[in-house]
């Protein structure tokens, strides 16, 4: 067993399991022949102090003899944790403006690689000495980046400290580390709300596109109806001025044939279409009732006048006959005499090959009146 006249300067108690920040478990002081053996864990560093300030270092699970204790006047011996310790830190790193800062989640793996070194820098608290060489490394380049490229801050953060050499080398450290860097905390609160109104904008725009093409259809559709009630408009004046010019030939046909002595044709037309009869019946004109009532009063009056000469009133009697007989036989004084038309036919039923009746529209025969003998005017 060890045999110290003197408690050491430094124990921390620690054993295999402990969560370490500081890997130098105990420090002890030496005297010249006050060692007879020394006792320590197998699986620690030893770091022996020479009188001249150098250090000679015993990595596990090599020990020194009791020659060399003798020999090298050794005057102190550091006890040094080499097992893998793991920590993780926050840091914030500014941003090029002072009111925002990068969060960089920093998870770290480290161990004591060179004993000698690690006691000669003097540390006591590795996590904090590896927390300030990499904000030290960090910081310029997230100086010079706006809060919102968080990404572009991580990946500079990481070239800048992957040139720079191992992190902690020069302490005697072997140190694995991974890095997240994101917005603190405010930052991304803005961006949620910013993502929100971002989807709500989508969410409308996808809605104004729909109502706009339902809108563009309800228009293309009011527009296909209004052109459909148009050409079925036109259809329908269309049909009606065809229907009143037929209606026009109609009556135009049943004028002529009136005062053609077309009767017996147009009684019989009557009988096969009696729907016709009202046509014919607008289209006698007053004028032609009222010729033909005067025409008759004026035959009256001759018959019954008394003063005139014997001549005379042959001939007046002659003329009033005449007309008594015109209107009896429902013909209109002055229309000469035509062949009645074929039974049942039209003109605008007639083939194209048969000739026009005579009458008002083509007739090349002079209108006059239509009596067996012209009155004669002179003396007898």
């Amino acid at each position: 067993m060890a045999d110290f006249r003197r408690p050491p300067d430094w124990d921390q108690g620690a054993d295999r399991h402990s969560d370490l920040s500081d890997p130098v478990l105990v420090v002890r002081q030496l005297a010249r022949f006050e060692y007879r053996k020394l006792y320590s864990r197998i699986d620690n560093a030893l770091v022996f102090t020479t009188g001249k300030g150098g250090y000679d270092v015993f990595m596990p699970p090599h020990r020194p003899t009791r020659s060399e204790m003798a020999t090298k006047r050794y005057s102190a011996v550091y006890e040094v944790d080499v097992g893998i310790h793991r920590c993780a830190s926050s840091l914030r790193l500014p941003s090029d403006n002072d009111a925002f800062h990068f969060t960089a989640e920093l998870e770290l793996s480290w161990q004591v690689v060179r004993p000698d070194l690690f006691v000669a820098s003097g540390e006591r608290h590795v996590p904090t000495l590896l927390e300030r060489r990499f904000e030290e490394l960090a910081r310029p380049h997230t100086r010079a980046l706006p809060i919102d490229r968080s990404s572009a801050a991580e990946q500079a953060v990481r070239r800048a400290v992957e040139t720079t050499g191992p992190l902690g080398g020069d302490a005697g450290l072997r140190v694995d580390w991974m890095l997240r860097l994101h917005v603190d905390d405010d930052a991304l609160a803005h961006q949620r709300e910013l993502r929100q109104t971002r989807y709500a904008d989508e969410k409308l725009s996808a809605s104004h596109a729909l109502a706009m093409r339902e809108s563009r259809l309800q228009a293309e559709r009011t527009t296909a109806q209004a052109e459909q009630e148009h050409e079925l408009a036109m259809l329908k004046g269309r049909g009606e001025i065809e229907r009143q010019s037929l209606e026009a030939e109609k009556i135009e046909f049943y004028q002529y044939y009136l005062q053609q002595e077309g009767v017996r044709s147009w009684a019989f037309h009557l009988a096969r279409h009696p729907e016709d009869s009202r046509l014919v019946m607008e289209s006698l004109r007053q004028d032609q009732l009222a010729l033909i009532q005067s025409q008759v009063n004026v035959a009256l009056d001759v018959l019954k006048s008394a003063g005139l000469e014997e001549y005379q009133r042959e001939d007046m009697n002659k003329h009033a006959a005449q007309i008594i007989e015109e209107v009896l036989t429902r013909n209109l004084p002055g229309a000469t005499k035509a062949p009645p038309p074929m039974p049942g036919v039209l003109p605008w039923t007639r083939p194209h090959d048969a000739p026009p009746p005579s009458g008002p529209h083509g007739s090349s025969e002079p209108s006059g009146p239509s009596g067996p003998n012209e009155p004669e005017t002179g003396e007898s």
